[in-house]
């Protein structure tokens, strides 16, 4: 098992990323996992992941997640899984700023703007 590294922490326009597992941390090779938090009315990128699957977790907050040309709003407790490849963004629909953990089947996932 490996100790628990320091995250890395990604800040954007749009909200932050805290990379919390992945090559890059050093503390996987199999998997990413992150916490993003997500201000109100700001959207993530609209991007895909070629080399993996991604799921979405709400920890608190109000957003739509659109997949392809589905869009699914969801709450604290809702839960949605990304395929490989699939064109997708997240936004925040809510009052307050929403949390929201992503895992990933790529310890160093490929990120492409759609």
């Amino acid at each position: 098992m490996k100790a628990s590294m320091k995250p890395i922490r990604n800040e954007f326009p749009w909200g932050v990323i805290e990379w919390l597992a992945n090559d890059e941390v050093g503390n996987s090779h199999e998997l990413s996992l992150a916490r993003m938090t997500l201000p109100p009315g700001n959207s993530t990128d609209t991007h895909i992941h070629a080399n993996c699957e991604e799921s979405i977790y709400v920890v608190r907050g109000k957003v739509e997640c659109r997949i392809g040309k589905e869009r699914v709003e969801m709450s604290a407790g809702g839960q949605s899984v990304v395929p490989r490849g699939a064109v997708h963004g997240i936004r925040n629909v809510g009052d307050a700023p929403a949390e929201i953990i992503l895992s990933y089947s790529s310890a160093a996932r490929a990120f492409e703007l759609a």
